[in-house]
């Protein structure tokens, strides 16, 4: 099978170029790593063409293999290629020692012992007294915990693999196994889905008053399309929506790095209701003035962003990934924010504000008080496909994750 081509491609050819793709995309981000990719084919002798026919017959292949052993092998090819992509260039640290203990010892008595074998007796076997040996276990589970670039426990683990008999094959069956299941799953048919409750007005309503910052957030765009897709005249309840306005201005001046997708929704959100005379002349100049605020704001952490990734451009290490993605956020968040504010009519007609009550409107501003709180970093979207089976595996899918792809 190692032989075996598709267009002139091997499975471990496909697995490469996909993890070359991620690189590209990590250092030079979207669009502009294109050229780079296309660049890369071309040193390989093929284009894109080439490319998507072989990876779609080899996808075809592991899709049609019932005992999911196709898709094992390309998970572990997958595996090694974007171990090279992401931490070929963080530095070794299999000799460095804690209490005495090295990284490589510390995995090879943890592996010993979750084979079965005495710890006691593989802690003196390596000529470590007992009392130092737990100083060092100590020590070193503290320096993973506070590991938050993944580079020691990522060697830890390759270290652990290392002295692990059959450690990949027993992952490749893992792999199978669960590929296995899904085949005949899929060969079964889909199973009736229970069917999704509608996301509906009370529901955002109700959450607009939620803890959560970002679940308010996210409330406050639902009701703000409700608002914009709606008729007034049929249903006068969706000027109720109006009370969402100060949690938009609150998400404006107050998202985090993990919400600044919701702070460019919202912006927009603002826009279209100010341009559609939903708003007071106060609530025009305060929605102006956040935006201002915020573009000002995302200017500022663009900038120290780049600075920060401009010295790991070029470095295989994984926190390269999650910084190109925030650096698109912002960039979006920047150019979206700079064109609507070039854009603002500060003519435009306003609301005489009867919609909302001020019982309504004090509820929603002392909702948009809640002190916030940080909200789950948001991986970004794999819209299934490929991606998302491969998240589910035990090889790549913690790797995956681990780059917050």
């Amino acid at each position: 099978m190692s032989d075996e081509a598709i267009y002139g491609l091997t499975l471990k050819d496909c697995a490469e170029i996909m993890s070359k793709d991620g690189e590209l995309k990590a250092q030079h981000g979207e669009p502009a790593y294109k050229p780079h990719f296309q660049q890369y084919l071309a040193q390989r002798g093929i284009d894109e063409n080439t490319y998507a026919h072989a990876w779609n017959g080899w996808w075809s292949r592991m899709q049609a293999d019932p005992s999911g052993q196709l898709h094992a092998k390309f998970a572990t090819m997958q595996q090694q290629a974007t171990m090279q992509a992401h931490f070929a260039d963080v530095p070794d640290a299999s000799g460095d020692a804690k209490e005495g203990v090295t990284l490589d010892t510390y995995a090879k008595v943890m592996a010993g012992a979750a084979g079965g074998q005495d710890m006691q007796q593989l802690v003196a076997a390596e000529g470590i007294a007992w009392d130092q040996w737990q100083r060092a276990q100590a020590a070193w589970n503290q320096a993973m915990s506070e590991d938050v670039n993944h580079h020691l426990t990522t060697q830890y683990g390759q270290l652990y693999a290392k002295y692990t008999p059959g450690h990949q094959q027993q992952m490749e069956g893992q792999v199978a196994a669960i590929m296995a299941a899904d085949h005949a799953q899929r060969e079964q048919g889909p199973a009736e889905d229970e069917p999704e409750e509608d996301y509906t007005f009370d529901m955002a309503m109700a959450e607009l008053k939620d803890p959560k910052p970002a679940k308010r957030w996210t409330a406050a765009h639902h009701l703000a399309n409700f608002y914009d897709i709606g008729d007034l005249d049929e249903e006068p309840h969706l000027a109720q929506a109006l009370q969402a306005v100060p949690v938009m201005i609150e998400c404006l001046e107050r998202h985090d790095e993990y919400t600044v997708s919701d702070a460019e929704a919202l912006a927009g959100d603002l826009v279209t209701l100010a341009e559609e005379g939903a708003l007071t002349r106060e609530q025009a100049e305060e929605a102006k003035g956040a935006m201002e605020r915020c573009l000002a704001r995302g200017r500022e952490q663009l900038q120290t962003l780049e600075a920060a990734f401009a010295p790991i451009r070029d470095k295989a290490v994984p926190e390269r990934v999650k910084m190109q993605s925030q650096i698109q956020d912002y960039t979006s968040l920047v150019e979206e924010l700079a064109e609507k504010l070039e854009d603002w009519d500060d003519d435009m007609e306003y609301s005489d504000g009867a919609a909302a009550t001020p019982a309504a409107a004090t509820a929603a501003a002392g909702a948009a008080m809640v002190p916030a709180t940080p909200s789950a970093p948001k991986a970004p979207s794999t819209e299934g496909g490929f991606l998302a089976l491969l998240k589910k595996l035990p090889i790549i899918g913690n790797i995956l994750r681990l780059l917050g792809l």
